[in-house]
């Protein structure tokens, strides 16, 4: 009976034990992995994390790309309404100026004080020597010489510069009225005389036009007939001339009845 007593003793002890030992080690399981894991208090926490993991459990490479993507593109460096680099090897066009050619067509008012005749030009029916208008008129010796209003601008001499035709009038001490014909070659802006044809005693020019295409002068004058007394005027005559340095050449004209 009291072995009997002892052995059942003797084994409760044993599950006892057995159940401690079992505790034990459910004790030290936890430790490695589970909630209570941390070694107590002052060790830090073991971590299976690598650098860069994120909570989600992704990496944090992202964050450094994103970084790199928040900087601003090259483009996006140029401040608005920055005025654009010229295309390079691309010259800026030329600037054309008034008037077309370089040297600028000559103008009827550049007659009024320019030069009618000097040693190698001379104009029919005035005095010999140098003659140069001022405000349109010379005078000497009796004579008067006057530009006239009417004027035609175009070219006459085959130059890209536009020259000038105008007339003029001869006055003497006696009854004669004599006028002609001019071209003023352009040189560099300058008027030169050029060219000169007489058109008679008492034949006023009515008007002047100047064709640069074909380079020929289109004059409208009163004249007379052969047997017409110098008095009177009885023809308007319109003629056409080109320029033959010295001279204007008469090519043709066509008469009217003229009555005043």
């Amino acid at each position: 009976m009291n072995r009997t007593r002892s052995w059942s003793a003797r084994g409760t002890w044993l599950f006892a034990a057995l159940a401690l030992a079992a505790g034990a080690v459910g004790c030290q399981d936890s430790d490695d992995g589970g909630p209570g894991a941390g070694g107590g208090p002052g060790k830090p926490a073991a971590s299976s994390k690598t650098p860069g993991d994120t909570p989600s459990g992704g990496t944090d490479k992202g964050k450094g790309e994103g970084k790199e993507s928040a900087k601003p593109s090259p483009d996006s460096s140029k401040k608005p309404g920055s005025a654009k680099k010229p295309t390079p090897g691309k010259k800026p066009g030329p600037t054309k100026k008034p008037g077309g050619d370089t040297a600028g067509a000559l103008t009827c008012d550049q007659l009024r004080n320019a030069e009618l005749q000097n040693s190698s030009f001379r104009f029919p029916d005035a005095p010999e020597g140098t003659i140069a208008f001022t405000d349109g008129r010379w005078e000497g010796d009796g004579v008067v010489v006057e530009l006239q209003s009417h004027c035609g601008v175009g070219d006459m001499t085959g130059d890209p510069a536009a020259d000038a035709v105008a007339a003029v009038k001869v006055t003497t001490g006696g009854t004669g009225r004599f006028f002609g014909l001019v071209t003023w070659r352009n040189d560099a802006g300058t008027p030169v005389p050029a060219a000169v044809v007489s058109l008679g005693d008492r034949t006023p020019v009515v008007s002047i036009g100047v064709s640069s295409p074909t380079r020929r002068a289109t004059v409208v004058h009163l004249t007379r007939g052969d047997d017409d007394p110098a008095a009177v005027v009885t023809i308007r005559r319109t003629a056409v001339y080109r320029v033959a340095e010295p001279a204007m050449v008469e090519l043709h004209h066509s008469d009217a009845p003229y009555t005043p």
